[in-house]
């Protein structure tokens, strides 16, 4: 079996993961994990997909080559190493939340505190939404703690009063996508 790792990305519409689903399940790949979000009028997915053993790689390049001319959107794949489709997931188990005014540096000093702790991040999430006062940042990270939730707190206080943001640290209830 062969896995690859597609990316796929184009003005947003009504359709497009159908669209997608239905190149794939043409040559009976099977769609095995995924993120797919919508940014400011663009929509971007990754997946990773497992080729039947009778579709040959060619087969695949020339479905995405056809679902390129036919929706505008623009794919890219990459066959993924024997040890890269072994590897499992992490499991996040804590829920970071930021939020503050939109200045430069927040997810920079945000992600710095992790990497120092040696704290994984399995997904981010970041929005910057104008209100009245100005624009207002949120940002939610998933991340492997393994660590005690109150601790990994105390860890961001120094930032948070720097940059007059407020960061909380919440355990994650295992069995969320």
């Amino acid at each position: 079996m062969q896995y690859v790792l597609l990316s796929i990305s184009g003005k947003d519409r009504a359709g497009i993961v159908c669209d997608v689903a239905e190149a794939l399940l043409n040559i009976r790949a099977n769609i095995e994990d995924s993120s797919m979000t919508a940014l400011r009028g663009r929509f971007t997915m990754m997946l990773i997909v497992n080729l039947a053993e009778s579709c040959p790689l060619s087969e695949l390049k020339a479905a995405l080559a056809a679902l390129e001319q036919r929706t505008g959107l623009s794919v890219q794949s990459q066959l993924l190493p024997e040890d890269d489709v072994k590897h499992m997931p992490q499991e996040p188990d804590c829920v970071i939340t930021v939020t503050g005014a939109d200045k430069p540096g927040i997810v920079h000093a945000v992600t710095h505190v992790l990497g120092e702790a040696g704290i994984s991040i399995v997904d981010v999430s970041t929005q910057s939404r104008g209100t009245e006062q100005g624009y207002m940042y949120m940002m939610a990270l998933e991340v492997v703690a393994k660590d005690d939730v109150a601790a990994l707190g105390q860890k961001f206080t120094d930032i948070s009063n720097q940059l007059d943001i407020e960061i909380q640290v919440h355990e994650l209830e295992s069995g969320i996508l």
